[in-house]
């Protein structure tokens, strides 16, 4: 008898090697039908929400990582803002730490220009500015406006422009760098925006050495979802005009993954996570009328979107 464990694992191992973009749960479901030689039909229910989850833990993953980023963008921002009492030596000291910061990120552009969003635009009063920049002028503008609150410093209350610009009353100030994110966008060198898809992150060393093999087993693997085209697990999916209206972008079909993702961003930019169990997400008004709950666990937010994918006609 196969336990779910070894389905679950299996599942993982398989999609670590697999191009999202083609490979469809009825792939991963046939792929475990021949490694184990079993009948999964009646787990297909299982299956979609076993790859909703590692595509969800996957993202976490990702947004952990670029968030440590950003909480070093804050503190290095934070300590070139501050005034010091010990004079030149200090401020060599922290000069020599952001300099240290800056040839660290030197590569990947992050004092490179960028162009902004027409919101972001209308608050600087330039089409075009370096990411450290930006956040040197966000924060002055918080500290010449005192949006900071006194209770708990990390949390910035938003003014009109601030409001405009986020879409909120408060925000804290590590979520703030992250929904910079959507205002700003790079430029090629010809210095027009960029509309391609981000750069793949650098694998490290050893899942290079892990994945030496990786092309062989890849194209294996993909001549069993060839046919899928593009149906795949990445591949955009027509969405309900409530979560349409939610969305608030006007894209009528998105990934599975993006829109969990952007679930997930809403919920952290509104706070929305339960202080004594960050797993139960308390639904504002937004959320209530998309979902018709008040409150959820939030590794259930992919079973609450399902109704709002609307399948393809056969």
């Amino acid at each position: 008898m196969v336990s779910d464990s070894d389905l679950v694992n299996r599942l993982h191992e398989f999609l670590k090697i697999s191009d999202l973009t083609t490979t469809t749960t009825a792939t991963v479901r046939k792929q475990l039908e021949q490694d184990f030689g079993i009948d999964l039909s009646e787990k297909k229910k299982f299956i979609r929400e076993q790859v909703d989850l590692y595509l969800q833990n996957q993202q976490q993953n990702d947004d952990q990582e670029q968030e440590q980023e950003q909480d070093e963008d804050v503190n290095i921002d934070e300590q070139d803002e501050e005034v010091d009492d010990d004079g030149e030596e200090a401020s060599t000291k922290k000069g020599s730490k952001k300099e240290n910061k800056e040839v660290k990120k030197k590569g990947g552009g992050f004092t490179k220009l960028c162009s902004l969003s027409p919101q972001l635009q209308k608050f600087t009063g330039v089409p075009e500015l370096a990411r450290t920049e930006v956040v040197k002028q966000l924060w002055s503008y918080i500290r010449e406006h005192d949006l900071q609150d006194p209770a708990n410093r990390r949390n910035i209350r938003c003014d009109g422009p601030f409001r405009e610009l986020f879409d909120v009353d408060t925000i804290d100030m590590f979520q703030m760098n992250k929904a910079l994110a959507k205002h700003i966008w790079p430029l090629n060198s010809d210095g027009a925006p960029v509309t391609t898809t981000p750069k793949e992150k650098k694998p490290k060393k050893k899942e290079r050495e892990e994945d030496s093999e990786e092309p062989k087993r890849k194209e294996k693997r993909q001549k069993g979802a060839g046919s899928s085209g593009s149906s795949g697990i990445l591949a955009p999916i027509p969405l309900s005009e409530a979560l349409v209206k939610f969305l608030g972008t006007g894209e009528n079909a998105l990934a599975r993954s993006d829109v969990v993702k952007r679930i997930w961003d809403y919920i952290k930019l509104n706070n929305l996570q339960d202080p004594s169990d960050k797993r139960r997400i308390l639904c504002d008004d937004k959320l209530k009328e998309l979902f018709d709950v008040d409150t959820f666990i939030g590794f259930s937010v992919s079973k609450l979107l399902a109704a709002h994918f609307i399948k393809a006609a056969r």
